[in-house]
Order: C-alpha cells, then sequence, then structure tokens
C-alpha cells in the first residue's frame, strides 16, 4: 500500500468512527502524534496516560526515519486542525516547530499547541529557550535527559575514568549539540575527549561503513569507555557500534534505553520510558482539559534514574561490575 494511501485510509476510518459515535465527536480531543519508527514504549506510554485523563482520538503519523516527511505531515495537521500536536524525539519536533531564533510561520507549526516527548535537551537543541519554560507560546514537553555529573559519576564509579571516546554524525544537529556538551562536561572533570566524527556521503548522510574505521582510530587511543551520542543514526547502528566497541576492548556507556536494550552497551544510565510518556502525557492533559496555554506550562524533568549493567558485555570484557553498584543496578543478560 502506498504511503498517500494508508494516509487517505487513516483518515477515512477517522470519520467513520467519528459518524458511528458522534457523542465522542462532541468530546473527545484530537490529538496528531508523529513518531519516528512506529508507536513504541514512550508512544504507548503517552497514549495510555493521556487516555486516563479525558476522552482522546488519535491520529498517528510515522515518518520511518525519514524526517524530511514532516514538512508533508504539517500540511496535512493543518488541514485536520487537531487540539494538539506531539512529537517524538529532538529531530522530528525540530521539523515541526523550527529552532527557536528562527522560525518561519509558513514553514512550522506556530498556531496549533506543540508537545514534545523524548527529547534529551530541548536547550540545546534550541526548541526551548529555558530549562523551566519553552518560551514558546504554543510549545510544551520535559527535559528527559540524565544530568552529565550524574553519567559521570556513575561512569568513574566503575572504573577509574582518564579518556573517553565519542563517535558521532554531524548531519543531525542534536547529534552535534550532545557531543558539544558532553565535551565541555567531560573536559571539565578533567576526562580527555577522543572523538571520531562520521564522514558523510555526497548525500549529505553518514554511511554505517565508516563505523569499523572510526570505532579503530578511537580503540587506537585506549579510551576507558566509548560514550554513546544518541542520534537517529547511531540508534539504528547501535549493534554494529558496540560489538565493535567490544571487539576493540572498550566497553560503552549510553544514557537512553533504546540504545542499552538494543545494542551490546555495558553500561547505562537511563529515565525508564514509561515515565518519559507519563511527564508528556500529564502536559498535553493540562492543555487539552484544563485549558492551560502551551507556553505557560513549567518543562519538568524526568528525575528517576535506573543503572543498567549488560552482563553479557561484562563477560565479553572481563570488566565486572564492583561490588557497590551490584546494590542498586539492573542486571541484564
Amino acid at each position: 500500500m502506498t504511503r498517500q494511501r494508508s494516509m487517505l485510509m487513516a483518515g477515512l476510518m477517522f470519520i467513520v468512527s467519528l459518524a458511528l459515535n458522534p457523542a465522542r465527536a462532541d468530546t473527545a480531543k484530537r490529538v496528531y502524534l508523529i513518531t519516528n519508527h512506529g508507536c513504541e514504549d514512550v508512544c504507548r506510554s503517552f497514549q495510555h496516560n493521556l487516555e486516563s485523563q479525558g476522552p482522546v482520538d488519535f491520529i498517528l503519523r510515522d515518518v520511518d526515519g525519514d524526517v524530511s516527511r514532516v514538512a508533508g505531515l504539517i500540511k496535512e495537521a493543518r488541514q485536520l486542525r487537531p487540539d494538539l500536536i506531539a512529537t517524538w524525539g529532538t529531530g522530528i519536533t525540530l521539523a515541526v516547530v523550527g529552532p527557536y531564533d528562527a522560525v518561519e510561520p509558513s514553514a512550522y507549526v506556530t498556531d496549533i499547541p506543540v508537545v514534545y516527548m523524548y527529547v534529551g535537551n530541548p536547550v540545546q537543541s534550541k526548541i526551548a529557550r529555558d530549562p523551566q519554560h519553552s518560551g514558546r507560546a504554543n510549545v510544551a514537553g520535559a527535559n528527559t535527559a540524565v544530568p552529565m555529573n550524574e553519567q559521570i559519576n556513575l561512569l568513574a564509579s566503575y572504573r577509574k575514568l582518564s579518556k573517553i571516546g565519542m563517535l558521532y554524525n554531524t548531519d543531525e544537529p542534536a547529534a552535534v549539540a550532545q557531543a558539544d556538551a558532553a565535551r565541555r562536561d567531560f573536559q571539565a572533570r578533567g576526562v580527555q575527549i577522543i572523538e571520531a566524527k562520521l564522514v558523510l556521503g555526497k548525500d549529505g548522510r553518514p554511511n554505517a561503513s565508516e563505523i569499523p574505521v572510526a570505532i579503530e582510530k578511537i580503540a587506537d587511543s585506549k579510551p576507558d569507555f566509548l560514550y554513546h551520542i544518541g542520534s537517529t543514526f547511531t540508534l539504528e547502528q547501535i549493534a554494529e557500534i558496540s560489538n565493535d566497541a567490544i571487539a576493540h576492548d572498550i566497553p560503552m556507556f549510553s544514557s537512553t534505553e533504546p540504545a542499552f536494550r538494543d545494542g551490546n552497551v555495558l553500561l547505562g544510565l537511563i529515565s525508564p520510558l514509561a515515565s518519559i510518556g507519563q511527564v508528556s502525557a500529564y502536559q498535553a492533559g493540562q492543555i487539552l482539559f484544563h485549558g492551560k496555554r502551551a507556553g505557560d506550562l513549567p518543562t519538568p524533568t524526568v528525575t528517576h534514574h535506573s543503572v543498567l549493567i549488560n552482563m553479557h558485555a561484562a563477560r565479553a570484557l572481563k570488566l565486572y561490575p564492583p561490588m557497590k553498584l551490584l546494590q542498586f543496578a539492573d542486571l541484564v543478560e
């Protein structure tokens, strides 16, 4: 089925559902939800927690990793006029609302409330002006990033920390911003950074074939950890990145749960996905059912974090966790 036909069928099904249940059409709020690779744990948590607050009809759209599709979805959303747009991830959110210092109303959504979810650092990405408020009339969301100080403390508690390797792609602004922030914080703690930027092809996108070369370059300096810089590309390639790292005796760390779960990552400090969806749903509920303006809502921070240790990776690296971490870490096979 073509994408156009699929969208048409979804629209017809939505219209039929309203015809069969006119009372619901009068009361249910319409939420236009844009995801990146299907409705995963964050999305499902968002839906469940929002539906618990009141009647909601979701209009689901997915870009399947291609953020360039968002422009077409914005046109559709303007025609449908939902009560709220929910966005998953930094790339999609930026494509919907634009950076706060370069908003073009014809290209971005400025007149429909937007709640973002699973955005690690909205200020660095220029989605929000301030850590406490978005500073934008129609934008709200939560800060789900694990504080860098906590990440560095955990890394240093696992093994002595003097060098950190970083591999990332430069075609995603959020990845570049995360790398810049991580570099600054690690260096402030006296940790040397060994980094490799993935070479971009003629199409302006990274090539997975460059990963082994980049890992080998980093391995030559014998870093204590490979620090995962989150991006759509590195998440898609996390299995290869983490396995190549282990092949060079480099343990890997991530602060995102999907990367830890999908890769052979030794250590993780993560904000649980269900919590991320829940806090975003609370904000959406405030807008939809309590008449709050998106820009007036404070930006909450997910404060509950979990330590995860991959014992398969630990055995492969012969790098077993210190006893003090075993007291509170979740061990994953």
